[in-house]
């Protein structure tokens, strides 16, 4: 009798199974582990996992064995690997195999890790263990441990590939507890490499070697050659001969690979050459010169490495499938989602585009992975409402064909729970995302919590599907979509679940920990966006439930993060952390100390800005040590780039805005740089000034250290409007010293 994984955790523990057997007895066992006579490393990993996860289940100790010793000692048996009790099959890639048999259990399957997959699909369907994060395992206590003699699971994941990317989900261990296969070392199965992956053209052909000689094999855009932000030439013949012969030279030089990568470069920048256009345009997508050469490509790959599949991407202006041409059999296509909404699921009204695109692909190729995105790049921190698209969205790319699934999502937001219920379903599509979000959620944050976090994800979906709002990765902040009223209903319930928690598990209890890590969203919406919310709470006469001391709010929330191994606040800032948990604390401190120009105006009438705040351009802003500044430090400005830091301040509405500055240098006269506003979203100025000598000399002609009011003049500050500053390049201007902004309201 074969069962599915499904209902077996349910058939074993919720009614007693007619016949048993007695794995453990009181804490006792006369069970042993069977191990092949030359065991392979996984299943000397598999051996081990499994003994050590039950001695912690039942306190009972079991040995290993060799299969050659199997007949000696009496007792029961757990044939674990390729050995001869094993069905001797044809197993489908990462396939596993739990069965009793004869009064003994067999965990088998696929060669490379199928018995390791398989004692955790036990471990986890019939003992009842949880790894809820690297760190958080339930291990239940079940001193008599008793299994169904008819159990008999046999099951191969459609998903060949599986990975989820964030630092909360790739360790070795936990990954392979999951069964993802994506960040795996040789003891646990190993990865997939896949040579140069993605982005891999100029890997290939570097300009630095190869434009001065060939400028004809890189874009033609705007009737010039180019190979800044630009590709390759994907009609010219003699390009592609030189970027087959290296990709078999890398090849040569990369033993057993499996996949090589050859796709676009993390830009536009496309080739509009007559002979790029022409292909482009009979087949309707730029996707038609990229299949042209990868054809090509494949093609010479599949003479010399026949086992080898050539990887590319179907990303942004290649993500449309071309008309005609179809992929090579041994061509691999990475779609990806990157600009699609997350608060529906992919088959919903917002993502009719990629719907097309996806199902066009699935005709094409014979070997489709899906690169999908699970997180607001643009804030890392912050609620980002996906959490019930994600399991449809799976089974959306399993129904068209997909056999591999690439799951980046490096944010905080609730991750834990986003990574394992997707890496449950990349094994089992089939599961039930209530089901497993309701596992987790009572699992995890405890029985009394749980339901307070249901009602918390049910109001911040609601709110977000009821403003329609297009939710991307990229461009999307809490302001567009969380409205005070809101804010004030989800801070209420996760109030109640701390108190609950704290009642309830205590103080020092694993639940109140992980519960305030996931409170951190909210949080930082207060945070991030404190006056304006205080200002529309005035308005509006709403209750106003951010921290009363935002300042020490704002400590209280640095040291989460370094108690949580928090990384960013957005992409790219790994290194840049610190800086914006200073800036955040200092814009606070700032608001306590108002400058001379703000004295006598009503305090929520205006708002001071600390340019330790402001976003760091190539690292060509650095703060330093500086005694005029108001609080002992500034931003100074060097000459790297042209335009060195901005800011995005959480307002809206007019406002007079006039920053502090400085400069150091021996220039007497003519432009020093320049700063202003700018609406990202309408991509216009909407005022900009020049910074002049004049402005910062003293009487006798030279500049000092002391940081002078410049005023810009008044501004509407639409969504998305940001301030900036930028450096002349005037060789006698050492640089410019940024201390604080500061916006007055001008109604």
């Amino acid at each position: 009798m074969r069962r599915a994984l499904v209902p077996l955790f349910c058939l074993l523990f919720c009614q007693a199974p007619l016949y048993a057997a007695d794995l453990t007895k009181d804490g006792a066992t006369a069970w042993r582990i069977v191990l092949p006579d030359e065991p392979t490393v996984v299943e000397k990993t598999a051996a081990r996992e499994l003994a050590e996860h039950l001695k912690l289940v039942s306190g009972a100790d079991f040995q290993t064995i060799a299969e050659k010793d199997a007949a000696a000692g009496g007792g029961s048996l757990i044939y674990l690997g390729n050995t001869a009790k094993a069905p001797k099959k044809d197993y489908k890639f990462d396939e596993i195999l739990i069965k009793m048999e004869g009064g003994n259990l067999v965990l088998a399957g696929h060669e490379k890790r199928g018995c390791l997959y398989a004692v955790y699909s036990f471990l986890q369907d019939v003992v009842g263990v949880r790894w809820w994060t690297p760190s958080d395992t339930f291990i239940p206590k079940r001193p008599t441990l008793a299994i169904a003699d008819d159990l008999a699971v046999s099951y191969a994941p459609q998903l060949i590939s599986r990975e989820m990317y964030h630092r909360d989900a790739q360790p070795t261990v936990f990954s392979a507890r999951m069964k993802g296969n994506g960040f795996l070392t040789p003891e646990y199965g190993g990865a997939v490499r896949i040579v140069n992956f993605v982005h891999s053209f100029y890997k290939y052909l570097p300009p630095g070697k190869y434009f001065d000689a060939h400028p004809d094999w890189y874009s033609e855009i705007d009737g010039k050659r180019k190979h800044e932000h630009a590709q390759l030439c994907l009609t010219n013949e003699e390009m592609t001969r030189e970027l087959i012969n290296n990709v078999l030279e890398t090849l040569r030089n990369s033993p057993g690979a499996k996949i090589i990568d050859v796709s676009q470069n993390d830009w536009y920048g496309f080739c509009t050459c007559a002979k790029c256009k022409a292909v482009d345009e009979a087949e309707e997508s730029h996707a038609g010169t990229l299949l042209l050469m990868l054809n090509k490509v494949a093609e010479a790959v599949e003479k010399e490495f026949p086992d080898v599949l050539v990887e590319s991407l179907a990303y942004q202006y290649t993500r449309k499938p071309p008309k005609t041409i179809k992929p090579r059999d041994n061509v691999l296509i990475r779609l990806c989602t990157i600009e699609c909404s997350y608060i529906q699921p992919l088959d919903g009204e917002q993502n009719r585009k990629f719907a097309a695109d996806i199902e066009g692909w699935s005709k094409l190729a014979r070997h489709l992975f899906i690169w999908d995105y699970t997180t607001n790049y643009n804030d890392y921190l912050g609620p980002h409402p996906n959490l019930r698209v994600l399991v449809p969205n799976v089974r959306y790319f399993v129904k068209h064909g997909a056999i591999g699934l690439f799951e980046e999502g490096e944010g905080d937001d609730f991750c834990e729970l986003k990574n394992w219920l997707l890496m449950r379903v990349m094994w089992e599509p089939h599961l039930d995302g209530e089901k497993l979000i309701d596992e987790f959620v009572r699992g995890y944050y405890g029985e009394a919590v749980a339901p307070l976090i249901h009602q918390y994800w049910d109001v911040l979906i609601a709110e977000a599907e009821r403003t329609k709002i297009y939710l991307g990765c990229f461009g999307v902040n809490s302001a567009k979509w969380i409205d005070l009223a809101t804010l004030n209903q989800v801070t209420e319930i996760m109030n109640k679940a701390v108190e609950t928690a704290t009642s309830v598990y205590g103080a020092d209890s694993d639940e109140l920990r992980r519960l305030r890590k996931s409170k951190m969203g909210v949080d930082h919406v207060w945070l991030s966006r404190y006056y304006p919310l205080r200002a529309e709470a005035r308005e509006k006469k709403l209750p106003f439930l951010g921290p009363k001391d935002p300042f020490a709010a704002a400590e209280e929330f640095a040291q989460l993060c370094k108690r949580f191994r928090t990384k960013a606040a957005v992409i790219s800032q790994e290194k840049n952390l610190g800086n914006y948990l200073e800036g955040l604390k200092a814009g606070f401190l700032a608001q306590k100390n108002p400058p001379e120009i703000c004295r006598g105006i009503p305090e929520d009438a205006w708002v001071v800005f600390d340019a330790l705040s402001f976003n760091n351009y190539r690292d060509a802003a650095t703060i330093v040590d500086d005694s005029e500044g108001w609080n002992g430090k500034s931003v100074r400005m060097g000459t790297k780039v042209d335009w060195n830091t901005n800011y995005t301040p959480p307002v809206r509405g007019t406002y007079r805005i006039l920053a502090s500055l400085r400069c150091e240098g021996s220039v007497e006269q003519g432009k020093l740089g320049s700063w202003g506003v700018y609406d990202a979203q309408g991509k216009k100025s909407l005022k900009s000034m020049t910074l002049d000598a004049e402005a910062f000399k003293t009487g006798e002609g030279s500049f000092d250290r002391k940081f002078r009011w410049i005023e810009l003049g008044v501004v509407d500050f639409v969504p998305g409007a940001y301030f900036w500053f930028a450096h002349g390049h005037n060789p006698d201007l050492e640089a410019i010293f940024v201390d604080r902004v500061v916006l007055i309201g001008a109604e």
